[in-house]
């Protein structure tokens, strides 16, 4: 990602920035304490909190709390809440951002959850690239 983020700085300073912020990424994960976790233990959380975001969107898809246009929402109402735009913007981003493609895998392996996606970006985004 240093390219990317750093485009506007020659290489050599590409490098050095880019080492300070690694640096100070990795100490404030540290200080958190999710930079302890093992890569194995990285994945297995990944993994639960997706997969209770496809139950829950599993739950609501079968109760038949689908809105206009065929939708459900997360919390199986009738219309989207704040947490359905905040849900969207994580699956968008899920699926588009190049550099954690183990989530985009995993967010990928859920139907339902591709399914809302997909109805929310026919539904409120249709003039917008679509991730593929």
């Amino acid at each position: 990602m240093r390219p990317t983020v750093l485009a506007a700085l020659p290489y050599p300073m590409q490098v050095i920035v880019g080492l300070i912020a690694y640096r100070k990424n990795s100490a404030a994960l540290q200080g958190q304490g999710t930079g302890r976790y093992t890569p194995e233990e990285l994945t297995e959380l990944k993994k639960e909190v997706w997969d209770s975001i496809n139950a829950l969107l599993s739950a609501s898809k079968k109760k038949g709390g689908k809105g206009k246009e065929g939708l459900f929402w997360l919390l199986g109402g009738e219309g989207p809440t704040e947490v359905d735009a905040t849900l969207y913007g994580f699956v968008a981003s899920a699926l588009v951002c190049a550099a954690s493609p183990e989530t985009m895998s995993i967010v990928k392996s859920y139907p339902t959850i591709m399914d809302y996606a997909n109805r929310v970006h026919k539904r409120y985004f249709p003039d917008y690239e679509k991730w593929e």
